[in-house]
């Protein structure tokens, strides 16, 4: 798993989601975000899969997580970000730690208006959620994302996606002896390359990625 504490709050707010328990969160608001959510985790059909969805529920309250009182649910604050940053996502970011042609992880990267989630998919349909320090800008928290990996994994490269609907446009980043080598590609067609020499200069192309794509899909 990618080290990603420099990128979440001093406080161990981190939190393991099952399965079902994702589908039942999903489920919870019919919403544009949380429609573009299901479809960035793969989990349409199953937020929509009333078994799924009630033992989604009755896991969060196996462990603690949920509480139910008449017709009203109670949540872990954990649980109440991570179901409010999915309903109200405006933006979701994809990005594939390659190490070679053939292999690699993956961390995804959700937004909403208030909240800020890192979510790492795990074993058996299972994701890894934490918050995103607010006092770090999305891009930053990306591009540690993108150094830490590159650092560990001299050899290895970043695919970036972005928006709030999937689309082809991709950031793709490779570290070299003098920085960051990054590039546009669109329907799998590399553009350009350019060199980002330091940090911030990486930060800045994720930005400038992140703009151009708000521009494309209306965000």
């Amino acid at each position: 798993m990618i080290n990603m504490t420099t990128a979440q709050t001093t406080v161990d707010t981190s939190i393991g989601f099952g399965l079902a328990e994702m589908a039942y969160l999903l489920h919870l608001q019919s919403t544009a975000g949380s429609q573009a959510s299901a479809s960035w985790l793969r989990l349409t059909e199953e937020s929509e899969n009333q078994e799924m969805v009630r033992a989604g529920l009755s896991s969060l309250i196996a462990r603690g997580l949920a509480s139910v009182t008449g017709s009203d649910v109670e949540f872990d604050e954990r649980v109440d970000v991570v179901a409010y940053t999915m309903a109200n996502a405006v933006r979701w970011s994809q990005l594939d730690l390659l190490l070679d042609a053939k292999g690699g992880d993956s961390v995804l990267h959700a937004e909403s208006d208030r909240t800020k989630l890192i979510l790492q998919p795990r074993t058996m349909m299972s994701w890894f959620a934490l918050p995103q320090d607010p006092a770090i800008s999305a891009e930053a928290a990306e591009a540690i994302i993108v150094r830490s990996h590159l650092n560990q994994n001299p050899g290895g490269g970043v695919r970036i996606r972005s928006g709030l609907h999937r689309s082809s446009r991709q950031m793709l980043v490779r570290k070299e002896d003098h920085g960051w080598i990054h590039a546009l590609a669109l329907d799998d067609v590399v553009g350009i390359e350019a060199l980002a020499r330091s940090d911030d200069d990486l930060t800045a192309a994720l930005a400038a990625f992140r703009a151009d794509e708000r521009a494309t899909d209306g965000n």
